[in-house]
Parts: C-alpha cells; structure tokens; sequence
C-alpha cells in the first residue's frame, strides 16, 4: 500500500483533494508513524475506488472540521458509511480558501487571526481530540475540512507539535498545500532555522508566515503544545492517546 505515496506524502486518490499522510516526520523518539492520521481537503467527490483505497490504507475514524453551513452529514462521503466512525466538528465557520474569500484573505493579519481563533475554542479541542483518542492502534484517521488547508492546517499544526515534530517540519508540511514541495524545501532552505519573516513576500511565504506566526504565539504563550491541550483542559489520558498514535513510544 504505501506504493500510493508520492513526494510530500501525498497519497494518490484521484478524486480526493489534497490527501497527506502525516507519517514521516523526525521527532525526539523516532518518527511518526504512517497509516495512523491523513488530512484532506473535500471529501464529497470521493469515488468509490478511493474510498476503497481509504479503506484498505486504514481509514476507520473520519472528523470533518466544517461547519453546519456546509452541511457536513450531506456532503462528507464518509458520513453514512458503515465502515467508519464519523463526526463533525466545526472549527471555524467558514471556509478561508474559498474563492469569494481572497480579498479578505489579503488583508494583513486576517488569517493568523483566524487561526488564532479558531484555538480559542476550548471546548472544540476538547472534543476533537476525544474523538481522536478513540482510534485503535491500528486505525487510521482521516480529519478535513473544505479545502484541507486551514482549519486541517491547525489541526495539523497541533497533531505534528505534539508528536514533537520540528517547527521547519511543520511550516513546511502546512505550505505543501500551496507550493511545491521542491519549491517549499527551497524557500525554507534559504533563511537560517526557518526564519520565514526574511522570506520575499508571495503567495506561498505569507502562508508560511501565517502558520510560523501562529505556532510560535501557542509556544510562546504555553511552552509547547502539549501545554496548550492541557491549557484547553484535554484530559491527560487523551492527549497521550492521541500521541501514543502519532509516535510508537
């Protein structure tokens, strides 16, 4: 199965949108483990060869991060299976990449703002990551949200924080949703510890800048993000749930 995977983690699933795995990365005890979470974008086009292949990859529990005005339950394809554990939880109210969206998108701050925000749902965390800390150890989840770029980039952000994963690593896997990964590993390898505010402004570096400014504010304010989740009132069994599937300790 993992002859599916391509650069990037990305995992081929023709009708599927931006479908990653999030196993790979080097963490401080060994890497994080393949098969256990992959992020995506729209689920609704899903044909049902790659549901199969979702399936045979693992696939087991699905969260969809949208919100009720996306009417999730119609239009996640995972929702009405048997075969899945599904849920919703919405993140954020909206979806950030959409088209109609760019103008707001280009003012200033807006969108570490919104993920900032979107962090301050305390009771969100809390329920997403009970959902997360029912998988199986052989249980893959799969987390999306409209375009699996933002609300699935902050919870990317988290998951791969709290495995551990290095700040170089986690700007760069938020970026491969909008550059390649050759380009991506190019602009990060040309500033210093990943230092992306000396990057030329562009598409592809604000996005880094978002997701760097946002991961360094849950740093700074909590000291990791295990202390953010225990900041939200996760329950310790939870979060060592969720951990102990990202990284095989």
């Amino acid at each position: 199965m993992d002859e599916l995977l391509d650069y990037g983690r990305i995992l081929r699933v023709r009708s599927g949108h931006n479908v990653r795995e999030l196993g790979g990365y080097v963490t401080p005890r060994g890497k994080t483990q393949t098969h256990r979470f992959l992020r995506s974008g729209s689920t609704g086009l899903l044909s049902a060869e790659d549901l199969d292949t979702l399936r045979s990859w693992g696939v087991r529990y699905v969260l969809d991060l949208r919100g009720i005005g996306e009417t999730p339950a119609v239009t996640c394809s995972f929702a009405k299976l048997d075969w899945v554990t599904w849920a919703n939880v919405p993140l954020y109210d909206r979806d950030l990449s959409a088209p109609a969206m760019a103008p707001i998108r280009a003012e200033g701050s807006f969108l570490a703002t919104s993920y900032l925000t979107m962090l301050r749902s305390e009771n969100c965390i809390r329920r997403i990551f009970a959902f997360l800390a029912q998988a199986e150890p052989d249980d893959c989840v799969l987390f999306h949200c409209a375009a699996g770029i933002d609300r699935t980039g902050v919870l990317t952000m988290l998951l791969l924080g709290l495995a551990e994963v290095g700040r170089r690593d986690i700007i760069a896997d938020y970026a491969y949703s909008f550059g390649t990964v050759p380009d991506v590993e190019m602009l990060l390898g040309s500033v210093a510890d990943a230092d992306v505010s000396l990057l030329p402004k562009g598409p592809v570096t604000n996005r880094m800048q978002t997701i760097a400014t946002v991961y360094d504010t849950v740093v700074a304010t909590h000291g990791s993000v295990r202390g953010y989740l225990q900041s939200c009132e996760v329950p310790e069994a939870h979060i060592d749930a969720v951990f102990s599937h990202l990284v095989d300790a």
